[in-house]
């Protein structure tokens, strides 16, 4: 909470600063090389037939100010390239033009060439010149790509990049591979975890209006993390803006499953719509100091915790979205000052009813009979909350010096109430559970960011940030209840089943780096990046759980167990020693991790030609991890990467690219530790013996850019793993798996891509990716206790397929877009030799279509979501192990921008 107050305090002071209107114009833009996308810095920019103008600066932007209205031309030179007149550009009393344009190098003394304005304008072709003139092979989605669709966060942005899917809305998967092998940074620097049992960038708690763009870099190169073999996934918030702007936003939404029903509920917190626990949930202080010795000092505890148990139904509104955005640039005649700003609250109810939940206990090959271990509908409701903040400010002491610091808060909560109902293998008659639980995540990151250029050493430029982030898991006070129904018909409380109970969860991730990447060009022809990574990471995780238990000695009063929860679990009960309250709390159940990484890299980038470009490199990465003080792991690592790139014309580039990297595992992973999913699912072991998995990459590209703003792509690549870390099922009758090392596994996949301008106002954009994986378990300890001994990899969809239509109604100044995203089945679990195969999630058709109308600075934007209805279904062999609806949801937003 105190990062929050501060941080809107900061945004409350910077919105307090007045923005007037300019009585006078001006020209803005950026100036690009029209060969290789690059940026031009110290390029010079001029009002045609006058002395006024400007030079263009670090990122080759320019901006002409008090320009009266009228039209204007524009001259632009450098040095080798060849000089060009814009002709047309209007100015609007108070308003800003923009204007990007492309110098061609100069051959054979061209004379000077003049466009007009019209001609030259890009949109959103921006990105893909990043893409075109990139290194590596890489794939994006800008903001305003964004904006044009459904997404409201960034988790449901990136499914649109090719090769990229989101499972949970938080898992990301590049090239089929899980988030072991995905590398999300915000800003340069890696997002850290607020899943205590895995790597899990939760993208999907930052709101997609805080992005510039998402670039998705798929072959590696050694100024990136050796954690690479899927693709690096960079997120960029806004930086400088061009103009004065005020901007407020408000979404309302229903959903056909959802919306004005009832939903299970329970009586929480004050502020649990805010997405904070105002103390409801907390843990008793006695627990958290030392353990419960006697029934008089459990009965405290117990008066100090929460008695809301049982549900309530609540009447589901429509969905809301506030946003706020503030930008401005200031002093712009000596030293500009850029402040971009934004923030977002979204509040939404969610339901699922009848939800199907089985456990395949034993399949007979034989007689085909399946039995099942559990077969439950499960029913709930969930309050949703997200509160985003973002605070960008820049500084240029110079043309050729930026620096600023980038600051972001995201803070969500999903408040859970669940009921379970049906069979379970080791009761006679059915049971009931309930789970109520409050499940808060936050993430704060600050970044400071140096950049220079020297023009006359070498041209070379130096990059240097530091990076603070914070990640929070809290669980405060998960409720759960377990109940059987008798022959009667009645409800008992089953108290010898350790389901009554309450636990606490907490995690802490501070993650502290430092990055430096200097760049000069020794000779022509020829540049050379060195430069070094620092990174510690600290992670603090304790869990306490508190049991209900009945008291085994004689002589205690009798529990009606038809009662209600609020009537049985009371302090009365404990302290007549009725009911045991037990804290089974052990060292298993908390520990403190730490990553220390070091890493250091050289590259040299050569272009012998025009036509042929190579990039080779070596990165070196010294990793220690300990749990507990423990060290478990201390490796150094070479690892090479080589890219090449052939344009055999200005519009085509064929790509190749050779890598090693690495996946590291994770804390909870590497520690002996065992832990469960979550209620009735299975038990996770972790393994101090797990070996880092080495990577062997190879990739091939051919794309091609016909006009601005289109793309043709095919790509082709193929992955060697060494000793994978997967999972296990343990020799056990219990729902138990482990991690450990398969000796190999292989990837291969082909991506095709394209973006086409079919007519000024239909564009069409789409992207397909076809991947096969195997991984072969080999003899050992584990030998047969699978259900398959070759299967692909975990969560690796074999395909994945994104369609969009974006039409423009110049005329009413609208647009209209339709997206559609679908994935083939992927393994969501992996089988024993009891079951008969794994378990997979089902393929998903989403199609979506969203309509935008300007009114010159209001905007209106009415969308729908998954319009085919398609339902969620996880199945195992011919079980259906999961199924629930999801509805189709409609929203419209209103937008209104003071410039």
């Amino acid at each position: 909470m105190k990062n929050l107050k501060h941080f809107l305090t900061l945004l409350l002071w910077t919105c307090s600063i007045a923005v007037f209107a300019q009585g006078t114009g001006q020209i803005t833009g950026t100036i690009v090389d029209a060969e290789n996308g690059e940026t031009i810095i110290g390029a010079s920019v001029g009002i045609t037939g006058t002395t006024k103008g400007a030079a263009t600066d670090l990122d080759g932007h320019f901006s002409i100010r008090n320009l009266e209205a009228g039209t204007y031309s524009l001259t632009v030179s450098y040095i080798s390239y060849t000089t060009q007149t814009v002709t047309g550009i209007v100015v609007y009393d108070g308003e800003s033009t923009s204007i990007n344009i492309a110098l061609e190098t100069n051959v054979a003394d061209l004379d000077e060439v003049v466009v007009t304005a019209e001609a030259i304008k890009s949109g959103e072709a921006g990105l893909l010149s990043i893409q075109r003139k990139a290194i590596a092979v890489q794939d994006g989605i800008s903001s305003e790509e964004i904006s044009r669709s459904t997404d409201g966060n960034v988790g449901s942005a990136m499914k649109r990049v090719s090769g990229v899917s989101v499972i949970g809305g938080k898992d990301v998967y590049v090239r089929g591979l899980g988030n072991r092998y995905s590398n999300v940074q915000l800003n340069g620097s890696p997002i850290p975890s607020t899943n205590p049992n895995k790597k899990e960038a939760p993208v999907d708690i930052l709101s997609s209006g805080i992005v510039d763009n998402i670039v998705v870099q798929k072959t590696y190169t050694p100024d990136q993390s050796g954690e690479f073999s899927g693709g690096s996934v960079q997120i960029i918030t806004k930086e400088f803006p061009n103009d004065p702007s005020i901007s407020f936003s408000y979404t309302t939404g229903f959903n056909t499953n959802s919306t004005f029903k009832n939903y299970l509920g329970y009586n929480g917190g004050g502020t649990d719509f805010l997405g904070y626990d105002n103390g409801f949930r907390s843990l008793p202080r006695d627990i958290e100091d030392s353990q419960i010795t006697s029934s008089q000092e459990a009965g405290k505890v117990v008066s100090e915790l929460s008695n809301s148990w049982s549900s309530k139904n609540i009447q589901s509104l429509p969905s809301q979205k506030f946003g706020f955005s503030y930008s401005n640039q200031f002093n712009q005649d000596k030293m500009p000052i850029g402040i971009v700003s934004n923030l977002s609250y979204r509040y939404s109810t969610d339901s699922r009813t009848n939800e199907t939940l089985r456990y395949i206990n034993n399949f007979n090959e034989n007689t085909g009979e399946t039995l099942l271990g559990s077969d439950y509908i499960r029913n709930s409701g969930q309050e949703n909350t997200s509160l985003n903040g973002m605070l960008n400010v820049f500084m240029k002491p110079n043309e050729l010096t930026k620096i600023g610091i980038k600051n972001l808060y995201s803070n969500s909560s999903d408040n859970l109430f669940s009921t379970v109902e049906g069979s379970y293998y080791n009761f006679d008659n059915d049971n009931k559970q309930t789970l109520s639980e409050f499940d808060r995540r936050a993430i704060y990151s600050s970044t400071l960011i140096f950049e220079t250029y020297f023009p006359d050493f070498l041209e070379s430029s130096l990059d240097a940030s530091l990076t603070y982030s914070k990640a929070v898991r809290d669980l405060p006070d998960r409720r759960t209840t377990q109940y059987v129904r008798t022959d009667a018909g009645d409800l008992e409380v089953i108290l010898p089943f350790r389901g009554n109970s309450h636990f606490f969860s907490f995690q802490n991730d501070n993650n502290y780096s430092a990055k430096l990447d200097y760049e000069f060009k020794p000779v022509q022809k020829i540049s050379v990046k060195v430069g070094g990574f620092g990174l510690y990471k600290d992670r603090d995780f304790e869990s306490f759980k508190l049991i209900y238990d009945a008291n085994p000695s004689s002589g205690a009063p009798d529990i009606d167990k038809t009662l209600s929860p609020e009537e049985i679990f009371t302090p009365e009960n404990i302290l007549n020693e009725s009911l045991l309250l037990t804290e089974r709390t052990n060292s298993r159940d908390s520990y403190n991790g730490e990553q220390e990484l070091a890493a250091g890299y050289f590259s040299l980038n050569w272009s012998p030609s025009s036509n042929w470009n190579f990039v080779s490199g070596l990165r070196v990465e010294n990793s220690i991890q300990s749990i507990n003080s423990e060290v478990l792991v201390n490796e150094i690592d070479l690892l090479p990467a080589f890219n090449a790139t052939f344009r055999p014309s200005d519009k085509t580039n064929l790509r190749s690219a050779f890598s090693i990297t690495l996946a590291r595992p994770e804390f909870r992973e590497l520690s002996e530790f065992s832990f469960q999913d979550e209620l009735g699912g299975r038990t996770v072991f972790g393994n101090p013996d797990l070996q880092r998995t080495k990577i062997y990459n190879y990739d091939l590209r051919l794309e091609t850019y016909p006009n601005v703003g289109e793309l043709l792509a095919f790509s082709m690549f193929y992955k060697k793993f060494e000793n994978p870390i997967e999972i296990f099922n343990r020799i056990t009758q219990n729902n138990e798996v482990r991690y450990d090392n398969v000796e190999s596994a292989d990837l291969y996949g082909v991506e095709l891509e394209g973006r086409k301008n079919i007519t000024e106002k239909l564009r069409l954009s789409g992207n397909f990716s076809y991947i096969l994986s195997a991984v072969e378990y080999s003899d050992g300890e584990f030998e047969g206790r699978q259900a398959n001994a070759e299967r692909p990899m975990y969560g690796q969809s074999p395909y994945t397929l994104n369609m969009n239509a974006f039409y423009f109604f110049t005329a009413i100044d609208s647009e209209i877009t339709l997206s559609f995203n679908k994935f083939g089945d992927r393994i969501s679990a992996v089988g024993n030799n009891e079951q008969p195969d794994d378990e997979y999630e089902q393929s998903f058709n989403k199609l979506d279509l969203s309509f935008t109308k300007n009114f010159g600075n209001a905007s209106v934007n009415a969308s729908v979501e998954n319009i085919l209805g398609d339902n969620v279904v996880f199945q195992q062999g011919d079980i259906i192990t999961n199924q629930y609806e999801i509805g189709t949801s409609f929203s419209i937003s209103f937008n209104y921008s003071f410039n």
